[in-house]
């Protein structure tokens, strides 16, 4: 079967989106736990164990739309898939028997995640636009400079040790900002934290007067 194309590789993204039947991973280089090998951009790679009872193992592992915060290695992937989305039992991550990657270090423009989605310490170095998180949002450690301005984190947003400069005004937090160790030195003043602000460690000298914070 012949790969996909760049036309076809983005049309696939566009389907998953709309059904809901992608996932969102890390490995190394396209090796995983055990020594398992993902096959290239476009394949379909098969679990040759699946199982489906809702435990580790049996599968391929990452994070959907409604369950996030695992992560496994630094290059991350996003893929569509190919049968049923089985939660693990801790809740942070599902299995499925075959999935496709689509996407290498890049996350589609419009995603939207009801739950966590956790992206740190992987190589992606930009968020996509339209990105709506409805729980926490884990940046800690990417090489990600700046946040687009219709970013919506409804939970905390962990930035601590990433590499962003600054903070758009239209940024909102429905839960706590972690903004240690980061290269941050002023907060614009129509930022609105609905839980704590944390600045440890940063060079802000001055809070702004329109900085909202809720904890």
């Amino acid at each position: 079967m012949s790969k996909l194309t760049p036309t076809g590789i983005k049309h696939c993204v566009s389907r998953a989106l709309k059904r809901g039947n992608w996932i969102i991973r890390a490995d190394e280089d396209g090796v995983s736990y055990g020594d398992f090998r993902w096959r290239d951009v476009g394949e379909w790679t098969v679990a040759p164990d699946w199982d489906e009872t809702p435990e580790c193992g049996g599968g391929l592992h990452g994070q959907d739309q409604d369950h996030g915060g695992y992560i496994q290695g630094s290059r991350l992937v996003f893929c569509d898939t190919r049968g049923p989305h089985v939660a693990i039992d801790l809740g942070n991550k599902v299995k499925v028997p075959a999935a496709r990657i689509l996407l290498v270090n890049a996350l589609p423009g419009g995603l939207h995640v009801s739950g966590d989605l956790d992206l740190g310490y992987s190589q992606i170095t930009a968020l996509p636009g339209g990105l709506h998180v409805g729980g926490d949002l884990n940046l800690r450690f990417t090489q990600i400079t700046e946040l687009p301005g219709d970013l919506h984190v409804g939970g905390d947003l962990y930035l601590r040790y990433s590499q962003i400069t600054a903070l758009p005004g239209t940024l909102h937090v429905g839960g706590s900002l972690d903004l240690r160790h980061t290269q941050i030195t002023e907060l614009p003043g129509t930022l609105h934290v609905g839980g704590d602000l944390n600045l440890s460690f940063t060079q802000i000298t001055a809070l702004p007067g329109g900085l909202h914070v809720g904890g």
